[in-house]
């Protein structure tokens, strides 16, 4: 819903707090609104649960010259109110997922961000981010860190995590200040394409807002009562709430919202030469993809990370879930030139999306020394050398199975290749699997890369071998039982083609 107001020339952007029911939404809001010194405004309430939304109205900070204006609204959690649900969300340029860490909370965490991604997803233009609020971190009981982000990963939703005690306060700033980042990243998209509007919000107010949900009910409180989801108490406070009124949370604001509060320090292991590690605070349209990888970034910001230099070049893991790179040449005395490499980059990644392994993020940052630094960053993805280093553990059919699938998936890859942009590394570690078949997993080559290799069978089958040399001991010492196993897959009917038969033939003389 992002527009430039022009009758007060500043961007307005809508932050939505979402989560399950007593996870701490309304919480979040007062403990932001107090922080803020900014008033909240709850138009419904039954038993203490937020029927409508609350509301929280506030100007801080600049975006490209302009003030930015921040509609800050929390959704009702409750199932029979999930329509209403639904159509703040829509709205949203940001989302805060207020987390419930307890143990019964955390099942029903996976349900409602199952289902905010199924409503983001009909969102049309740039990604709409997410800030998952781990909330209640105080619980002796909490739901482990680690448990959070594998139900992340398994959701496929590329998210921050911030931790919070809402009851306290802790965390809720920093949640918020993210999801203004992320918001204004969308709205610089949406600028780029010509997708940002000039005009005067349809939803000024708290007023406005409520007429506009009550507009869009219009008799659906009343067939809710037929059906026995709402009870005719929770029906008259629903029609009966027409005071926006609320007791103003005044609190004198400790800090702009443009210089956060500093988080958790990153505990480098280097030289003291390295350069600047690059965070989420990096201006607008020094990051891509702006939402994903802004949330990216904010995650290794709070990560161990290992930064060597190599050649000139310097790259780290971080918590062996991606991989940090930047090469020697790309440090740049002008911005705006690292900025038309940036973009340059960004293209070549688009272009080759089809092969490349999904999650990335390339980002400029100063490196700490009045220059500018070009990274990128590689979900860490199972390679084809860890995928055959982890079977020459194991027995000979599940040597011989692994060696063959992933010397069909690199010559796959080698074929694929070929439409790239530009010269890919074809190796082991660069190569791995994907539901549509080989991918690419390594670091994409500068911009200035050479065209891509055309490769012939054969000359991928001599690389394919080249790169096996590490695992031909192993392979010798059970040599007899591999070739039976090799043998009794060569009898199965989808292995029969000239190409299939020629890649065993090869394998077998290596062995």
């Amino acid at each position: 819903m992002a527009v430039i107001d022009p009758n007060d020339d500043c961007v307005v952007i809508r932050i939505v707090y979402d989560g399950a029911p007593m996870a701490g939404k309304t919480t979040s809001v007062a403990a932001l609104g107090r922080g803020l010194g900014v008033g909240v405004h709850s138009p419904a309430e039954y038993s203490g649960r937020t029927l409508y939304f609350d509301w929280l109205d506030y100007t801080g900070g600049l975006f490209e010259g302009r003030r930015i204006r921040c509609q800050i609204v929390s959704v009702p959690g409750q199932a029979t109110l999930a329509p209403r649900r639904r159509r703040l969300l829509q709205s949203a340029d940001a989302v805060v997922f207020v987390g419930d860490s307890s143990p019964a909370g955390f099942a029903a965490d996976r349900r409602y961000l199952g289902g905010l991604c199924g409503v983001l997803r009909e969102v049309s233009g740039p990604p709409v981010g997410i800030v998952f609020q781990a909330n209640k971190r105080d619980l002796a009981d909490a739901t482990p860190l680690d448990r959070v982000r594998s139900m992340l990963d398994e959701l496929l939703l590329p998210t921050a995590i911030v931790e919070s005690v809402a009851t306290e306060g802790a965390g809720i700033r920093e949640a918020f200040v993210f999801a203004v980042r992320l918001a204004l990243d969308r709205v610089r998209e949406l600028t780029r394409s010509g997708a940002l509007k000039t005009v005067r919000p349809n939803v000024n107010s708290a007023d406005d807002l409520l007429n506009e949900l009550r507009g869009a009910e219009a008799g659906a409180l009343d067939l809710a009562v037929a059906s026995g989801r709402l009870e005719h108490t929770q029906l008259h406070e629903l029609q009966g709430s027409g005071s926006l009124a609320s007791d103003a949370l005044q609190e004198a604001m400790q800090s702009n919202l443009d210089s956060p509060r500093a988080s958790a320090p990153t505990t480098v292991a280097t030289s003291t030469a390295s350069p600047a590690i690059p965070d989420e605070k990096v201006a607008s349209g020094m990051v891509w993809p702006p939402v994903e990888g802004r949330t990216i970034l904010h995650e290794i910001a709070r990560a161990t990370i290992n930064l060597q230099p190599a050649d000139g070049s310097w790259c780290g893991d971080v918590d062996r879930r991606w991989s940090l790179h930047s090469a020697a040449d790309a440090v740049f005395d002008d911005v705006e030139a690292g900025r038309t490499e940036l973009v340059q980059w960004a293209r070549m990644h688009a272009a080759n999306s089809e092969i490349i392994s999904k999650q990335r993020c390339i980002v400029l940052a100063s490196d700490g020394r009045g220059r500018f630094r070009l990274w990128q960053l590689v979900r860490s993805e199972p390679s084809l050398r860890s995928r055959i280093e982890a079977a020459l553990l194991a027995d000979a059919a599940v040597i011989a199975t692994a060696v063959l699938s992933s010397a069909r998936a690199f010559l796959e890859m080698a074929e694929r290749s070929a439409a790239a942009t530009c010269e890919l590394p074809l190796t082991l570690h660069t190569t791995g699997f994907s539901t549509s078949g080989a991918m690419y997993v390594g670091n994409l080559p500068a911009s200035s890369a050479p065209p891509p290799r055309r490769w012939l069978v054969a000359q991928a089958t001599d690389a394919l071998l080249s790169e096996l040399e590490f695992a031909r001991p192993t392979l010798q010492a059970h040599r007899s039982s591999v070739l039976a196993e090799l043998a009794k897959i060569a009898r199965h009917p989808g292995f029969q083609t000239r190409a299939h038969w020629h890649l065993l033939q090869r394998l077998a003389a290596f062995i």
